[in-house]
């Protein structure tokens, strides 16, 4: 992992405090673009595999949670008012465990999944970086995350498809875990707000992730002072229109063990048929 970190980068003091007055903070993630821009070259590969082997990974992290699925998945709003038009990955180490004959014999799929470990290694530590801050003021807060061996911490690296100017690439609403960390995506069209009414576009800084609460974070952290970003990803980028993909995106979802989502219902609850 050592050779994917920016050289020479020191990390700052995490600015943890400004979710206490917003629904976000960038937090420093020290991965080469270059790698990043490798990951995603081999996932755009990888999305071409014949489907037989692009589901081929299939099972779950947990039952309890909505984004405890592992492997490739296509999402189509004609399926469901929720979804967006969209297609997946979602990365977690186990993979390497619970596929090791498959993995070696297809090796567009084993590049992937090593070019993909060190942004989950990373991820991970600054995630438990996160939450052992929380853990001085919330004591518990770091087992109901790490104390299990296998945390989850998802990776999902994500393709939108194409989108009129200005309308919805992902429809608004709250992630369904405890924490999100947007990691990189292709440009902006990110907003995040508390709620409907001040959703703003977010300017990702170099060298850092966009850390937010999520909808379940009270399962986690005992506390009203936190605030769970209302988000959603709009098309900003006529040029993309007609082309084969709109957007990419790398994002980290991150939930405590044992605990469950909380319904569509909620964490779309302002995106229901009547207020859409």
């Amino acid at each position: 992992m050592s050779l994917s970190l920016v050289k020479g980068a020191i990390r700052p003091a995490l600015p943890l405090s400004l979710l206490y007055e917003k629904p976000y903070t960038q937090v420093p993630f020290l991965i080469n673009q270059s790698h990043i821009t490798q990951v995603m070259t081999t996932f755009f590969e990888f999305l071409k595999l014949p489907e037989e082997i692009k589901n081929h990974i299939d099972f779950k992290i947990s039952p309890l949670h909505r984004r405890g699925d592992i492997g490739f998945k296509h999402r189509d709003p004609d399926n469901d008012i929720y979804n967006d038009s969209k297609d997946f990955f979602h990365f977690h180490p186990l993979i390497f465990e619970k596929y090791k004959e498959f993995i070696p014999d297809n090796p567009l799929i084993d590049q992937f999944l090593k070019l993909a470990l060190p942004l989950w290694e990373a991820t991970y530590n600054i995630v438990y970086e996160i939450i052992s801050i929380f853990e001085q003021d919330y004591p518990g807060t770091l087992s109901k995350v790490f104390a299990t061996n296998e945390p989850h911490i998802i990776l999902r690296f994500l393709k939108y498809n194409w989108g009129e100017s200005g309308k919805h690439l992902a429809k608004p609403h709250f992630d369904s875990g405890s924490f999100t960390l947007a990691i990189a995506e292709s440009g902006p069209g990110l907003r995040i707000g508390t709620n409907p009414n001040d959703l703003e576009i977010i300017t990702h800084e170099a060298n850092k992730a966009i850390f937010m609460a999520s909808s379940n974070f009270r399962k986690i952290i005992d506390t009203d002072s936190l605030c769970p970003g209302w988000h959603d990803v709009i098309q900003l980028d006529e040029k993309k229109i007609g082309k084969s993909f709109s957007r990419w995106a790398i994002v980290a979802f991150i939930d405590g063990h044992n605990v469950e989502s909380l319904s569509r219902s909620e964490t779309h609850k302002w995106y229901l048929p009547e207020h859409s």
